[in-house]
C-alpha cells in the first residue's frame, strides 16, 4: 500500500471514521487508529508533565512506551526505516522522562519504607526518623526538582519540537508497506502471536537464578506484549476478545512484579550509598543499613511471585497461538 499523499490528515480522518475497527478493516488503518489514540493521550499529558502535575510525568512516559511498543509490534505495516527512526526518537524522549521518573519512584519507595520502618519500631527516636527522611526523601525531592527543570528546558529545544512534529506527520500520512493492506484481524493476530511467543520464550528459558539483565529483558518483552495486546482489544481497535486481553493482563502482571523488584533493589543500593556517606561523615548509619536489608527482603518477596505469573503468561501465549484468527 502506498503512503497517504496529497491531503494532510487524510489518514487521521480515515482512522477516526473507522475507529471501531472490525474484521473487515485493513491492518494499516487499524494500527494508525490505535497509535492516534495513544498520541492524543500523549498530547494531553505533555503540558501537565511540564507543569509537574501529580502523576502527569508517569502518564506521559507510559504513553511514550505505548507508542514505541505498538510501533515495535506492528511496525511491519509501515516503511521499516520510518518506523525505526520514529521509535528511536521516542526512545530518546523516554530516557529524558526516565531520569525524572526514577527520582519520583525513589521518593515514593522511600516514603513507604520509612512508614513501614516507623510502624515496626526501627527508629530509635523521632529525630532519627526525621534525619533519615531528610536524606532519603527531602534530598531526593530536591534532586527531582532539578531534573524536572532540565527536562522542561530540553522540551523547549527545536529537537523536541521536531520529534513531536515527526510523530504527527507519520500518523497523518502513514508510509504504509504492502502488509498494511492486508485484512486486519489475521495480520495483526499474526504479529501479536510473534510478541506473545517472544515474551513466553523469555519466561520459559529464564534460569532458576536469573541475572538482572535476564529479568530486565523479560520485563521489557512483557511490557511490549501488554501494550501490543491492549492496542487491538480495546477502543478504538476492538479486534480481539478475551484471549488477547489475557495476554495483556499476563504481560502487565510480570511487568509489575519485576518493576517492584527493580524499584526495591535500586532503593537498597541508594540507601547503602547513603549509609556509606553517613559513616564517612561520622553520622550513625545502622538504621540505613537496616532499611537496606528490609528493601532486599521486599525485593526477594516480589521475585518469589515470578514463577506463578510467568506460568500464566506461557498459558496465555499458548491459548492465543492455538485460537488466534487466521
Amino acid at each position: 500500500m502506498e503512503p497517504a499523499h496529497g491531503d494532510p490528515g487524510r489518514a487521521e480522518r480515515r482512522a477516526d471514521a473507522g475507529a471501531d475497527a472490525d474484521a473487515d478493516a485493513d491492518a494499516g488503518m487499524a494500527v494508525v487508529a490505535a497509535l492516534i489514540a495513544v498520541r492524543d493521550r500523549f498530547h494531553e499529558f505533555l503540558p501537565r508533565a511540564l507543569g509537574d502535575e501529580p502523576d502527569a510525568l508517569h502518564q506521559l512516559r507510559t504513553n511514550v512506551r505505548r507508542l514505541r511498543s505498538v510501533l515495535g509490534a506492528y511496525g511491519a505495516v509501515f516503511d521499516e526505516a520510518v518506523a525505526t527512526e520514529l521509535r528511536r526518537r521516542l526512545r530518546e524522549l523516554g530516557r529524558e522522562l526516565g531520569t525524572v521518573r526514577d527520582l519520583e519512584v525513589r521518593v515514593q519507595v522511600a516514603e513507604a519504607a520509612i512508614a513501614d520502618a516507623d510502624e515496626a519500631g526501627r527508629f530509635a527516636s523521632d529525630a532519627e526518623r526525621e534525619r533519615v527522611r531528610a536524606v532519603l526523601v527531602d534530598d531526593e525531592r530536591t534532586a527531582h526538582d532539578r531534573a524536572h527543570a532540565r527536562f522542561v528546558e530540553r522540551q523547549a529545544l527545536p529537537r523536541a519540537a521536531h520529534r513531536i512534529e515527526e510523530l504527527d506527520r507519520v500518523l497523518a500520512e502513514p508510509p504504509f508497506s504492502e502488509r498494511a493492506g492486508r485484512e486486519a484481524a489475521a495480520e495483526l493476530a499474526r504479529l501479536l502471536d510473534r510478541e506473545a511467543g517472544r515474551a513466553a520464550k523469555r519466561a520459559r528459558r529464564l534460569p532458576e537464578d536469573p541475572t538482572l539483565d535476564e529479568l530486565h529483558d523479560l520485563r521489557k518483552a512483557s511490557r511490549r506484549l501488554r501494550y501490543a495486546a491492549e492496542a487491538v482489544c480495546r477502543p478504538p481497535v476492538e479486534l480481539f476478545g478475551d484471549r488477547a486481553a489475557d495476554l495483556a493482563d499476563a504481560g502487565d502482571d510480570i511487568h509489575d512484579v519485576l518493576g517492584d523488584h527493580r524499584d526495591e533493589l535500586l532503593f537498597a543500593e541508594h540507601v547503602r550509598r547513603a549509609a556509606a556517606h553517613a559513616a564517612h561523615t561520622g553520622e550513625p548509619a545502622e538504621v540505613l543499613h537496616r532499611l537496606g536489608d528490609d528493601a532486599d527482603a521486599r525485593a526477594a518477596a516480589h521475585l518469589a511471585e515470578l514463577p506463578a505469573v510467568a506460568a500464566t503468561l506461557r498459558k496465555a501465549a499458548t491459548a492465543w497461538h492455538a485460537h488466534r484468527p487466521r
